[in-house]
């Protein structure tokens, strides 16, 4: 297991030839949440992982260093693998456990381990006496840490003041049915102490918020999964049954992980008929219970069904749209553009943008806006939007499929029966 450990500890503390810690490259590996570090991490780790959730790796706690690979399995991989979900905390209370074991850390562990054992542990929990002794320790370690590093005060101590203000991490409120405090809306809205977000490296600078282009990505993701739930809401036929997901590849199933999270609200896994109504309501698409409850059947492919897995979600992308491009296009546009006027503002940019997803804060609205208005007057026109949100091909490749086309409505549906190659 000694192996096992050291193996963790490499991947998450990278090292140049003579030994010293890249401090950039091991910033992006961190907090860059990127969905090619997932795949590794669940790839190569994923198992480890479960087990040490499940309390097999316990005796590692025995040596100061068992702690810091222990630590990175519990708290901070749950963060890659179930990113966007509850599950991604799982580990904290577990975690919490190892910050408290009498070793001196600072005399155990090199000064960049330290920042996860404890100082990260701490800064993790949700209550006042963890944060302190985080921030507290932090006092003593960062006179032995390379400058670029010293943002971590900064992280430890907004970490402190968000639960001195509000007793809770408001951006994991909609994981728990947690109420939002209107004080916790104001936090959320400021990306400096949104540590949920990704680190992004901005004219030399490091912060926090999401890539404008990749936010609009993210957007038509969630527009293609829109439209074609729509399509099957008007159409008369069923869905087939298909091996959902297995046509895709570990990048694409993570993009599409991405979008799920705009339907499942509180990341528990599933969407339901109030989350499946929320995100039409916020593009304009307004149904009724029954309309609603004839999308989730056709969607599943069972009558009656109360829940939308992700491997159903998924099957969603096997269905062709007839609507040209172009007119796709065009629609999109009518729904941010809402007073007709032939450009969007910040406004209705905003307002669809965070009716779909309300993780995405203001600021970063206004980088999208930034990013798409390419004549700088302010505004989006319908040029602008479709340089910037391209549709692209519909479906994604497979491995081997046989195809039985029915067309009814507006969509065509393939029925598809995945085959391994020489199955």
């Amino acid at each position: 297991m000694e192996a096992l450990q050291e193996d963790l500890i490499s991947f998450m503390f990278l090292r140049d030839e003579h030994g010293q810690l890249d401090v950039m490259t091991c910033l992006a590996l961190w907090f860059g949440k990127s969905n090619t570090t997932d795949i590794a991490i669940k790839t190569r780790f994923g198992h480890h992982v479960a087990a040490a959730l499940a309390g097999s790796y316990a005796s590692w706690t025995s040596t100061a260093r068992g702690c810091l690979a222990l630590m990175i399995l519990i708290d901070q991989f749950p963060r890659n693998i179930y990113r966007h979900t509850i599950q991604s905390f799982s580990g904290d209370t577990m975690a919490r456990s190892i910050a408290t074991l009498p070793f001196d850390w600072l005399r155990s562990l090199a000064p960049e381990e330290c920042i996860f054992v404890p100082c990260l542990i701490m800064t993790h929990q949700e209550d006042l006496a963890s944060q302190r002794a985080g921030v507290a320790f932090y006092e003593t370690l960062e006179p032995h840490l390379p400058p670029t590093l010293h943002i971590f005060r900064t992280i430890f101590e907004e970490h402190l003041r968000i639960i001195e203000l509000c007793g809770t991490f408001p951006h994991r409120d909609h994981y728990y049915n947690r109420a939002t405090t209107p004080l916790g809306k104001q936090l959320m809205e400021n990306p400096k102490v949104r540590f949920d977000l990704p680190l992004i490296a901005e004219n030399g600078c490091m912060k926090f918020g999401h890539d404008p282009r990749k936010l609009w990505l993210a957007t038509q993701r969630a527009f293609d999964a829109l439209e074609r739930i729509e399509a099957l809401a008007n159409e008369t036929g069923r869905r087939g049954s298909v091996a959902p997901a297995s046509w895709l590849d570990e990048a694409e199933v993570a993009e599409c992980h991405e979008t799920f999270r705009a339907f499942d609200k509180d990341g528990n896994g599933f969407f339901d008929r109030a989350e499946l109504a929320t995100v039409l309501a916020s593009t304009g698409r307004v149904y009724t219970p029954e309309q609603l409850q004839v999308v989730m059947d056709r969607i599943s492919g069972v009558a009656g069904t109360s829940r939308i897995t992700f491997e159903q979600f998924s099957a969603l992308f096997r269905a062709k749209l007839d609507m040209s491009l172009e007119a796709r296009a065009k629609r999109r546009f009518s729904l941010f553009d809402v007073d007709k006027s032939g450009e969007i503002d910040l406004g209705e940019l905003r307002a669809c943008i965070q009716s779909m997803d309300d993780l995405v804060t203001g600021a970063e609205v206004e980088e999208m806006l930034k990013a798409c208005d390419v004549d700088g007057n302010g505004q989006v026109s319908l040029e602008e939007f479709v340089a910037m949100m391209p549709l692209v091909s519909e479906v994604p490749k497979v491995k081997k499929v046989e195809v039985v086309t029915e067309k009814s409505g507006g969509v065509v549906v393939d029925v598809v029966a995945v085959q391994e190659l020489g199955a």
